[in-house]
């Protein structure tokens, strides 16, 4: 896409038609029509989008196989290695031809690891969907042997049949094949251990439950502390209509759209985002997988019915499968969310023509519903701030993707022809474009990505449309925090919040740990706006530098409180490192109790006050998503 975008603007400056279409460019006030300009341009100049394919085959799906088996006989195999062997074979799933000897072969392969691992269900599940396949007789036996040895570690007790299977298997493996004996003595010792099974009673940490105390009667995710407001100095933005405490629930936000960044493709579920050590892939492109069959149907459903070909043509274009694919799948979900073409139309005419700021994107009974398309789609654009040439390759992009949904899906019925002159005249495709375009606009603007916990770092799994969080503005010091569990996020309240005060989240970097104009500088480049909170406006020093409460703080009284108060912390910061905090929720209230004292007696900033809210972060951090390496 980036070559077919630089040609079609050298061709136009080749021309001498870049001022021209540019001045044409400016005067024009919608993306419907942005976009039937750029489609005609594209016709003037001849520029059809092309895009190779990424189909699944045979010659790539042994490819993989073979790098994960020379990956997994080296020696020392340890978690971080596991990790690539399975991507290697997931990833030789995903390339192999539906119901193929190659996709038999990689699940099998696959089963391997998971047995190394202690994934038993998991290794069960690839197991039988190997059997299930082309999998090659000869081979059988190995599989119902790593089968047997599952149920038994799982503490399975009925294994007589498939002790039965096994050995019938065994049976028929030629007896010059030098593992017929170790699968044979290997049967023996799991009968044998199958004799004094204890069954298994496996601890699930309980799931903790989360909710506002009371629902805020406009914003039904959120709590009712809060409120939206609009002005002309910041916009639409979400102010505390109480005080509000430290670690008080604000809103539970479920994701409008979600989208799972290409570097997990391996290793979680393309519709939950969760963690899957055991996918199974797409039956048509080789970029969806999924952790169950429940999750692959519910998002052909959804959008990947329409969005798969896509897939296949724009896979090999990494940088742009954040913006373009979501920008796409959240039109999927707009047109899906109503009966027609025309009653979306319809909708979004409502919401352009409300002259009220603050309400704009409000349903008919006066309500913010973050699962509704106009909540989305009255989220800022920049559009005004945005130079003429940014909005016209943004522009470029939305139609490339509007070719590609009309002459190779069924979006708009049948496949349309592939003539950009009778695509600009379809009225249904235009609207179509139009929301793509919009939607690239809002991305980068609006977006949150949805993380998880790696060791000790937090890490990007996907990137999510929240509409309300996407109110919330920005400080490089916040007063919120965003939790990423399973299907929703949690924001809470890291400080202590007073009443009429507005809540802020942070856009980029935190003040302790980035220099103000390295701040500064990406929060106007992407969001077009100049920071003026008060680490900005004060110049706070970098974490290094911060000043102790045991030097900023005079009264000797005070000091103590705050010594007392922090006399557990350095124990928490530990048990935090190591992980150690599913079962002592008393950690969390200590902490909080910690960041409320240091408000009420120490003055900002604080190194103190950063090392808190930091090790609450992680302690969140461990209760919400996570991935945990696999321990051999």
């Amino acid at each position: 896409m980036d070559a077919f975008q630089l040609t079609l603007l050298r061709n136009i400056t080749l021309a001498n038609k870049s001022v021209s279409l540019t001045n044409t460019f400016k005067t024009i006030k919608n993306d419907e029509e942005r976009v039937v300009f750029t489609l005609n341009v594209m016709k003037e100049f001849n520029a059809i989008p092309r895009a190779k394919d990424v189909p699944k085959n045979s010659k790539d799906s042994e490819k993989f196989r073979e790098e994960g088996n020379k990956l997994f006989v080296t020696s020392p195999l340890d978690g971080d290695k596991c990790i690539e062997v399975l991507r290697l074979y997931t990833k030789s799933i995903a390339y192999a031809p539906c119901s193929s000897v190659e996709l038999a072969l990689a699940y099998a392969n696959r089963s391997a690891v998971l047995l190394k691992i202690h994934k038993y269900t998991e290794c069960i599940q690839d197991i039988d969907r190997a059997l299930s396949l082309n999998y090659p007789d000869k081979l059988r036996a190995k599989l119902y042997v790593r089968r047997l040895e599952c149920l038994v570690s799982i503490g399975e007790s009925s294994i007589e049949e498939n002790y039965k299977t096994a050995m019938h298997w065994l049976e028929k493996m030629s007896l010059d094949d030098p593992n017929r004996e170790r699968f044979k003595t290997k049967l023996q010792q799991l009968q044998g251990q199958s004799n004094n099974l204890i069954k298994n009673n496996l601890k699930k940490q309980k799931k903790q439950q989360i909710t506002v105390k009371s629902q805020n009667t406009e914003v039904p995710c959120a709590s009712d502390a809060i409120a939206i407001k609009y002005n002309d100095q910041y916009g639409r933005h979400v102010i505390a209509v109480r005080d509000i405490f430290p670690g008080e629930v604000i809103a539970i936000e479920k994701p409008y759209a979600l989208l799972l960044l290409p570097a997990n493709i391996y290793s979680h579920c393309s519709n939950c985002l969760d963690v899957s050590w055991a996918n199974i892939p797409c039956d048509y492109c080789t970029y969806a997988m999924y952790c169950s069959e429940k999750c692959k149907l519910e998002e052909w459903k959804k959008y990947h019915n329409i969005e798969c070909p896509l897939f296949s043509a724009l896979s090999n274009m990494s940088n742009y499968l954040k913006l373009d694919l979501f920008s796409t799948r959240m039109a999927i979900q707009a047109i899906r969310e109503f009966n027609s073409f025309e009653d979306l139309r319809k909708e979004l005419k409502e919401v352009d023509k409300c002259d009220d700021f603050r309400t704009r994107g409000f349903s008919s009974d006066k309500k913010f519903y973050t699962n509704k398309y106009r909540s989305v789609y009255s989220l800022s654009t920049n559009v005004e701030k945005r130079p003429p040439a940014d909005l016209f390759r943004k522009s470029i992009d939305a139609c490339f993707i509007l070719y590609l949904l009309a002459t190779r899906t069924a979006m708009f019925g049948d496949k349309l022809q592939e003539n950009l002159s009778i695509l600009a005249k379809n009225s249904d495709a235009t609207l179509v474009g139009g929301l793509i375009l919009k939607h690239q606009q809002i991305i980068p603007t609006n977006m949150h990505m949805f993380v998880e916990e790696y060791e000790l770092n937090n890490r990007q799994r996907g990137v999510i449309a929240m509409p309300f969080c996407s109110l919330i503005n920005h400080s490089c010091d916040p007063n919120v925090l965003r939790n990423s569990r399973l299907e929703h996020v949690v924001l809470y309240a890291a400080y202590p919040i007073k009443k009429g005060e507005q809540l802020l989240d942070n856009y980029g970097q935190l003040y302790a740990m980035t220099p103000k104009e390295e701040r500064q500088q990406p929060l106007l480049k992407q969001y077009y706006f100049e920071c003026k909170c008060v680490p900005c406006n004060e110049d706070w020093p970098l974490y290094f530098n911060l000043p102790s409460y045991k030097v900023t703080v005079k009264n000797s009284r005070n000091k103590s409180i705050i010594t007392s108060a922090l006399r557990k912390f350095d124990a928490y910061v530990t048990l935090a490192t190591e992980g150690d905090v599913l079962d002592k929720p008393h950690i969390v209230q200590d902490l909080l109790k910690m960041i409320q004292v240091l408000y009420d007696h120490a003055p900002m900033p604080c190194k103190e006050m950063c090392d808190v809210i930091e090790t609450l972060k992680r302690v969140y951090g461990l209760n919400g998503n996570r991935f945990d390496k696999p321990v051999i």
